[in-house]
C-alpha cells in the first residue's frame, strides 16, 4: 500500500488488501452489471446510480489500480430508462424532465462531484507521480493537438455557440484525460490478467444490452406494427437503433478473444453468437455489415492463432448450419419482421444532404470549422438540446465542426494511435483492433467516434494496447499462447 492511500483513507494493510481484492475481482463487475440492468428495466436507475457512483469514488481512494472503473464506465450509461430519457423521439419519447427535477439533478450532481473529486485525488497522488517516474507520456503531442482541435472547433465562426465549447471540452476530456487515467492507472497490473478482465467486462456488458433489448421488445408495443419491426421505435433511453448496434458490435471481437483465452469459452462463444443475433434486431444496416465482417475476421484469427482450432472449426460449421436451418424454417416470419431492409435498400437515409451541408460549412469556415451546433440555414432533427446533430461521417464531421485543423489533428492522432497494434502482432492485439475498427468503420456512416458509449470502451482498449506496447519484449515472452495450460488457467482465476 502506498503512502498516498494511507493519507487518504487510513486502513490497515490487511483491510486494504481485501478491499482491493474485491474491487479488482470478478464479483464486483457482476454486481455493477446487475445493478445497471435492474435499474434500467425497473425505471429506478436513480436509486441504483447512487451506490454505483459512491462505490467507484471509494475505490479510487483505496485502490492502487483503476481496474475497478472499467465495468462501471462501459455500462453506466446503459442505466437510463426510456421513460426518463431527456431525448425526444417522435412517437417514442417526448423528452422527459426527470433529470432536471431538483431532487434528482442535485443528487446526481453531488454524486458525480464526489466521484470527480476522488478521481482528482487519485490523479494527484497516483497518476502524476507515475507520469514523473515514467518519462514522456505516450501520444502526448497527437492527443494535445486533438484536444486543442476539440476546444477550438468553430471558434471564429459567426454561428459559434458556447455549447460547442462545452461539447468540445467533454470530447477532449474523454480522449485525453481518460486515456492517461487508464494508461497510468493500470500500470503494475498483469497484462494477461487485465486482458481477461476486459473480456469479462465485455461479456457482462453484452448480457446487459441483450437483456435490455429483450425487455424492450417485450414491453414496447410500438416496436412491432402490422407484423413488422419499426426501426424508429427501437430505443433504450441511452441510445437508438444505430448506437445500440455499434455498442454490440464492439463487444463481439472481445467475446471471441474471451473464447480463445478462457476456460469458460462456451459462455463466450454462445454470447458472441447472441450478440451478433441482437445486432440484426437493432435493424442497423451499419452494425449488421460491420458485425459480419468482424465476426468473420475474429473466427479466422481465433482458428489460426488458438490451440482450439477444432473448437472454432466446429463452432463455425454449427453456427452456419443453425443460421441456414433457422432461415429456412422461419423465412416467412423473418421476411415480415425485417421488411425494413427491403424497404430501405441502399437508401442514404438523408446522409448525402448532411454531407453536402457539412462540406459547405467547411468552405465557409475552413480553418476551425463552424463548431458542433451551427448548421447554418439547414433544418436538422434535434434529439436533445445538448446533443448536436452530426454529419454521420467522421471526415465530414471533422471538417464541418473543427475544420482542416481538426481533420489534421485527428489524422495525426489516428495514425499514431494505431502503431502499437502492428508490432509483434498476436491474437490479442488483432481482436482488440477489431473492436476498435467496429467504432471506426461504423463511424464512416455514423457518429460513433463522438458518442461516449463507444469511446469509453475504445479509450480503455487503447490504453491496454499501449501498455502491451510499452512492455513489448515481456509481453512477447509471456502472452497466453506461449504459456502452459496451467498458467493459462491462472489468468481465469
Amino acid at each position: 500500500m502506498t503512502e498516498t492511500k494511507k493519507r487518504l483513507i487510513p486502513l490497515s494493510p490487511e483491510v486494504t488488501e481485501k478491499i482491493q481484492g474485491f474491487f479488482g475481482g470478478k464479483i464486483y463487475p457482476a454486481i455493477v452489471a446487475a445493478a445497471v440492468l435492474i435499474g434500467h428495466v425497473s425505471g429506478l436507475e436513480f436509486y441504483f446510480a447512487i451506490p454505483i457512483l459512491l462505490a467507484s469514488a471509494f475505490a479510487f481512494l483505496v485502490c492502487d489500480s483503476v481496474k475497478h472503473f472499467i465495468p462501471t464506465l462501459i455500462t453506466f450509461l446503459y442505466l437510463v430508462n426510456l421513460k426518463h430519457t431527456p431525448g425526444s423521439m417522435d412517437g417514442i419519447a417526448k423528452g422527459s424532465d426527470y433529470y432536471s427535477q431538483p431532487h434528482v439533478f442535485i443528487t446526481v450532481a453531488v454524486m458525480f462531484s464526489i466521484l470527480l473529486a476522488s478521481v482528482i485525488l487519485y490523479t494527484v497522488f497516483t497518476v502524476i507521480p507515475r507520469i514523473k517516474a515514467g518519462g514522456k507520456p505516450p501520444l502526448i503531442l497527437p492527443l494535445s493537438l486533438l484536444a486543442a482541435a476539440f476546444l477550438l472547433g468553430g471558434v471564429f465562426s459567426s454561428g459559434w455557440q458556447i455549447a460547442s465549447l462545452v461539447f468540445g471540452f467533454a470530447e477532449a476530456a474523454v480522449y485525453f484525460l481518460l486515456f492517461y487515467l487508464f494508461y497510468y492507472g493500470l500500470k503494475g497490473e498483469s497484462i494477461n490478467r487485465l486482458i481477461d478482465y476486459v473480456c469479462y467486462a465485455a461479456l457482462l456488458s453484452a448480457f446487459v444490452i441483450i437483456a435490455e433489448m429483450i425487455f424492450m421488445y417485450i414491453t414496447n408495443d410500438a416496436i412491432i406494427a402490422d407484423g413488422t419491426i419499426r426501426k424508429e421505435a427501437i430505443a433504450l433511453g441511452w441510445g437508438i437503433s444505430n448506437p445500440i448496434g455499434n455498442a454490440l458490435v464492439m463487444l463481439v471481437p472481445l467475446l471471441m478473444l474471451g473464447s480463445v483465452r478462457s476456460k469458460y469459452y462456451p459462455v463466450y462463444l454462445i454470447t458472441a453468437a447472441l450478440t451478433c443475433a441482437a445486432t440484426f434486431f437493432t435493424l442497423s444496416r451499419n452494425a449488421i455489415v460491420v458485425c459480419l465482417l468482424l465476426l468473420t475476421a475474429s473466427f479466422v484469427t481465433a482458428y489460426f492463432t488458438s490451440e482450439r482450432k477444432k473448437l472454432f472449426g466446429i463452432s463455425l460449421g454449427c453456427c452456419m448450419g443453425i443460421l441456414l436451418i433457422g432461415a429456412l424454417i422461419f423465412s416467412e416470419k423473418l421476411g415480415e419482421l425485417l421488411t425494413y431492409f427491403t424497404r430501405m435498400g441502399s437508401s442514404d437515409n438523408g446522409r448525402f444532404e448532411l454531407w453536402g451541408q457539412s462540406f459547405d460549412n467547411f468552405l465557409k469556415s475552413p480553418i476551425f470549422g463552424r463548431g458542433f451546433f451551427d448548421w447554418g440555414e439547414m433544418d436538422v432533427y434535434e434529439i436533445a438540446s445538448f446533443v448536436p446533430t452530426m454529419s454521420h461521417n467522421t471526415v465530414f464531421q471533422l471538417l464541418s465542426s473543427m475544420g482542416i485543423f481538426g481533420l489534421g489533428a485527428y489524422t495525426f492522432y489516428r495514425v499514431k494511435s494505431l502503431i502499437p497494434f502492428f508490432k509483434n502482432i498476436c491474437c490479442e492485439k488483432l481482436m482488440i483492433l477489431y473492436s476498435v475498427l467496429a467504432l471506426l468503420l461504423g463511424s464512416l456512416l455514423d457518429n460513433f467516434v463522438f458518442y461516449f458509449q463507444g469511446v469509453f470502451l475504445y479509450v480503455i482498449l487503447l490504453a491496454l494496447v499501449f501498455l502491451m506496447y510499452e512492455f513489448e519484449e515481456e509481453w512477447a515472452r509471456t502472452h497466453a499462447f506461449d504459456e502452459s495450460d496451467d498458467e493459462d488457467e491462472e489468468y481465469d482465476e
